[in-house]
């Protein structure tokens, strides 16, 4: 898998963004980047973490730095790949004109991916097209600029679409299970630091842990511990990215006293420590956050 089409750091061979053709022979591997991935109708099996979807094409795909993913075909098939570093483009300083950040990126509790009708399946190709385009550029004037512009107009099409997908979903669950599953998703957002273990949670909602492991392999295709350990490192994530917080202040943040014991749940997640993660990913410093 080579790239196509790199922009990179300024006096430095370093990849700032890439654009990428993949295939079924596509190899995968974990990188300090995010990752919007195009693949076109058919069947595919995304793997990330500890879940397994089977999705039908054609569709996009999303992933954050270091997350674990794979993506397989029985099929012979072309996709594309774009990856970009958040020096490049910053989803959190740009939240105001895309709200990706948890909707598409950074969101445990739902699938990685949108699905495309025939409409949007053209508009996102046409904007891979002008994205490869511009990348291509020999001139340098405004190049970066043109290149963000299209991720925008990228991203926000694929946010309307997954927040619309999301809603349906939600309507299409079981009048007993949707209110627990949102229950869930607010004590999980309430108390992921304090609450480490499922049955915490289960007692909250007055069911077992069995029925709890039911309804979030259901419906969130996760374990409850996957879920909430997910949720732990997602914060961790966004706090080595966006703060200057020490890996212990971090720790101690997210309801660990040993930040040992913090740092190895971190690299199980993420296949780097949390000052790996830190030099690669880099450090945003966000002002005037509201």
């Amino acid at each position: 898998m080579q790239p196509s089409n790199v922009i990179s750091r300024e006096h430095s061979s370093e990849p700032l963004a890439a654009l990428l053709a993949i295939d079924q022979q596509s190899t995968w591997e974990r990188k300090p980047m995010y990752a919007l991935i195009k693949v076109p109708p058919g069947t595919f099996e995304c793997r990330t973490d500890l879940s397994v979807y089977t999705v039908q094409g054609p569709a996009l795909f999303f992933f954050t730095p270091y997350q674990q993913y794979a993506l397989r075909s029985p099929g012979a098939f072309q996709g594309e790949l774009l990856y970009f570093h958040g020096d490049f483009y910053c989803i959190e300083q740009h939240r105001h004109e895309v709200a990706c950040n948890g909707v598409l990126f950074n969101n445990v509790y739902a699938p990685p991916f949108v699905l495309l009708d025939e409409e949007n399946d053209a508009a996102v190709q046409n904007y891979l097209r002008l994205l490869r385009d511009d990348m291509q550029r020999e001139e340098n004037i405004a190049r970066h600029d043109m290149v963000i512009a299209h991720l925008k107009i990228l991203l926000i099409i694929a946010t309307r679409l997954k927040l619309r997908q999301m809603q349906e979903e939600g309507d299409r669950l079981p009048a007993a299970a949707g209110p627990q599953v949102q229950q869930l998703h607010q004590l999980i957002e309430n108390r992921f630091s304090e609450w480490h273990k499922p049955a915490d949670y289960a007692a909250a909602l007055h069911i077992s842990v069995k029925t709890l492991s039911r309804l979030t392999g259901k419906y969130l295709f996760k374990t409850p511990s996957a879920l909430i350990a997910e949720r732990i490192v997602q914060e961790a994530k966004r706090a080595l990215h966006f703060s200057d917080l020490s890996v212990k202040e971090i720790a101690a943040n997210t309801g660990f006293a040993d930040p040992f014991y913090f740092s190895r749940l971190f690299k199980k997640y993420t296949g780097v420590s949390p000052r790996e993660f830190r030099e690669n990913v880099g450090v945003i410093i966000l002002a005037g956050r509201d």
